[in-house]
């Protein structure tokens, strides 16, 4: 039986929360001084979730979405060069299941992008996930979890192909 003093947790849900702590553009030209967009969430709703770094550096954005079940959750990052003029270019995509990652621990991993374009070298993107399902404040937890299985989900064609 239990009492109104039992633990309750704050907030209903588990919570993402996601990194780009690097990009490498592989075989895709840029000059050095060229302004990435990384757009970071929920396939459904990705694009609106944005952020502009440099190619030196890496987004100061930490991503957040709600989630019930890592099984059957997913999460998309896009980067692209950004252009002034007539939209952004995609340099890679790739979508990850929630499910490959170790919860209420930070996993940093590195993942091949695909492309719209043939590269003869795949952008990489360096991205840190934690998984809170312990109520834990973003990245508020123990470093060096691990990937259990393959976290990709293949797609033929990119969103924007």
């Amino acid at each position: 039986m239990s009492s109104n003093f039992d633990y309750m947790p704050l907030m209903s849900g588990s919570r993402a929360y996601i990194r780009v702590d690097g990009v490498e553009t592989g075989s895709f030209h840029t000059n050095g001084k060229t302004t990435l967009v990384a757009r970071v969430g929920p396939r459904a709703n990705f694009m609106n979730h944005t952020a502009e770094f440099s190619e030196k550096n890496c987004p100061k954005k930490t991503w957040e979405f709600k989630y019930s079940d890592a099984s059957r959750s997913s999460f998309v990052v896009v980067i692209s060069k950004k252009h002034l003029f007539g939209g952004d270019e995609e340099i890679g995509e790739v979508e990850l299941r929630l499910s490959a990652f170790e919860p209420n621990t930070v996993v940093s991993a590195e993942f091949n992008l695909k492309s719209p374009h043939n590269q003869a070298v795949p952008a990489r993107a360096r991205l840190s996930v934690h998984l809170s399902e312990d109520g834990s404040s973003a990245f508020c937890a123990p470093a060096g979890g691990v990937v259990f299985q393959n976290a990709e989900i293949p797609h033929k064609k990119t969103y924007f192909q």
